[in-house]
């Protein structure tokens, strides 16, 4: 009776042990077969490019040349997209920066470079002087300033792309730079008016006296500057 007890037990044991090692010895090979058949993963990149998948390493911040970096003096700039004015007396000193930075709200922001960048459109002739104008996404861009964005002026080309991921970054246009082609973007604030800003204010003359209020007091000064040009020797 006893021999007969444990030999019930080991089988209740030992039976459902056995299926266990039994299943698994069929699964993993399976398991580890289609791993293996399986494509390649493709990381979605959340940048300019988006809207495409690539891998992993395919987009990324390049070393830009000397030669193509930008460095200027934006002077009483102003920005104007798809034929409306965003920003007025932008004053900016840009010194070997990689990228331009141009932010709309419901856009984007487009990133300008000198450079070829991945997923890039080339503009060609953008830079003319002291104007930087280009399109993309069906919308379009002009920057302008009273100094030439190269030294000695000329034309250049430049390679525009969109981010779309900062669309709602802010709640108005911003311009900035910096050497990077990923958010999170450096928006410097806009240098103080130049000094010649006053030049382009004219003085008003002064308002006719029939024009002028009339008080008792006006009229006592009146009264006064009269007697006072009265009295007067002529000359």
């Amino acid at each position: 009776m006893h021999f007969c007890v444990n030999s019930y037990i080991s089988r209740t044991v030992t039976y459902p042990t056995a299926t266990l090692i039994l299943a698994l010895s069929v699964a993993l090979p399976l398991h580890a077969q289609s791993m293996s058949e399986a494509p390649a993963a493709v990381i979605t990149t959340t940048g300019p490019a988006a809207s495409t998948s690539v891998p992993n390493n395919a987009w990324h911040d390049t070393v830009i040349p000397d030669n193509k970096l930008l460095s200027c003096k934006i002077k009483e700039g102003t920005l104007v997209v798809d034929g409306l004015v965003a920003k007025v007396q932008l004053n900016y000193e840009i010194h070997h920066a990689g990228y331009l930075y141009f932010f709309v709200p419901g856009v984007g922001t487009a990133i300008v470079s000198r450079a070829n960048m991945y997923s890039s459109t080339r503009v060609k002739g953008a830079i003319n002087g002291p104007k930087l104008t280009f399109a993309i996404s069906g919308h379009t861009f002009e920057l302008t300033s009273n100094t030439p964005f190269l030294t000695g002026g000329g034309r250049s080309d430049v390679y525009v792309l969109l981010d779309p991921s900062t669309v709602a970054l802010d709640r108005y246009p911003m311009l900035g730079f910096g050497s990077t082609t990923r958010a999170p973007y450096i928006w410097p604030l806009s240098g103080p008016p130049t000094k010649d800003t006053a030049t382009h204010f004219v003085t008003p003359p002064p308002l006719p006296r029939s024009i002028l209020p009339r008080t008792a007091a006006s009229e006592a000064a009146l009264q006064t500057a009269a007697l006072t040009t009265q009295a007067q020797p002529k000359q």
